[in-house]
């Protein structure tokens, strides 16, 4: 696969509404029979159906808090939020929004995932990389577990 046809494949699994997740998952390196576990990095583009990331509001917080938001990435709501309620209608994974006084609210169970800021109909959600070495920083990281040449 090249760099261009992965890019494309990410494109339309976004505009399918799927949820890309990177990391380091136990359950896949067993039902992939993949040793050892700790070579794997799985990388998902996750459907609300079936996800295991889907369970994530209902498990001990000890579990929740091993999928964390990529540091740097920050997600919050604008002023051009008018209350529509749709970001919070079956597209947080987590649960993390809710609407106070005709206002959508991110609260900080956010994973960062974005399905909120791309079915915003007011764009009213932004998602922002805070530190501008983050992408360099973030393939540097995952570049000494994998190949990403």
């Amino acid at each position: 696969v090249t760099k261009e046809e992965a890019l494309e494949h990410v494109k339309r699994c976004r505009e399918a509404g799927l949820v890309h997740l990177i990391g380091r998952n136990k359950l896949d390196s067993s039902w992939l029979n993949v040793n050892p576990g700790n070579k794997l990095l799985s990388i998902c583009n996750c459907c609300p159906c079936c996800c295991l990331y889907r369970i994530l509001p209902h498990v001990t917080s000890e579990i929740g808090e091993k999928f964390t938001k990529m540091p740097g990435v920050s997600i919050k709501v604008t002023e051009k939020c008018v209350g529509c309620g749709t970001c919070t209608k079956n597209v947080c994974f987590v649960d993390a929004i809710i609407l106070v006084n005709k206002r959508a609210i991110i609260s900080n169970e956010c994973r960062g995932c974005g399905r909120c800021v791309l079915i915003c109909p007011q764009n009213a959600i932004e998602l922002k990389i805070e530190d501008s070495t983050f992408l360099d920083t973030t393939i540097s990281r995952i570049a000494k577990l994998v190949d990403v040449s």
